[in-house]
């Protein structure tokens, strides 16, 4: 009965560590920006890249700090507009127009959208689900506005690929600095 108890053991463990090795470890940094006043807590070392958006206020410069998994992609970008273009209203229809962007980039035809506070900010977080090529994804988002600065928080992935708790941790930790 001892024996078989050990034997019985060493199956579950050698499983688990099988198991463990098919998961790739994400390695969690936090990554600072101080000339973007952000800080963020992304699994690996990020790329940046800047792109040229055509607005309703002009074509601005969107910076984006990423990281790229197997199968997902974390990412915070911002893109700072003139002064009044954020103001009111307007600061709604840009973040309304960032969100329709994303929204058609995994083909999502409907999503799900809520109010939350960003740094003391009001700010949005939506959930979609899409298609980029072949593959079904899922997009979870935040945004925010600050200043004359729009932030997005984005995960974009297949489903299951990454945990919700690690998605849920990239997402919140995202945090303004003064």
């Amino acid at each position: 009965m001892k024996y078989r108890f050990a034997a019985l053991s060493f199956v579950i463990a050698c499983a688990l560590l099988a198991l463990a090795a098919c998961a790739p470890e994400l390695d969690w940094r936090e990554l600072s920006v101080p000339e973007a006043r952000f800080t963020v807590l992304l699994p690996g070392k990020a790329s940046r890249e800047t792109r040229t958006l055509n607005t309703a206020a002009g074509a601005l410069t969107m910076t984006m700090y990423a990281v790229s998994l197997k199968q997902a992609t974390m990412a915070v970008a911002y893109t700072d507009y003139p002064a009044a273009a954020l103001t009111g209203e307007h600061g709604r229809e840009q973040m309304d127009a960032e969100r329709d962007a994303l929204l058609r980039n995994i083909g999502a035809s409907t999503h799900s959208e809520e109010k939350v506070l960003i740094a003391g900010l009001p700010g949005r977080q939506v959930y979609a689900e899409g298609r980029t090529g072949a593959r079904r994804v899922q997009l979870k988002a935040r945004f925010v506005v600050a200043g004359n600065r729009l932030y997005q928080i984005a995960y974009v992935g297949e489903r299951n690929s990454v945990a919700t708790a690690d998605i849920d941790m990239f997402i919140t930790s995202f945090k303004l600095r003064r």
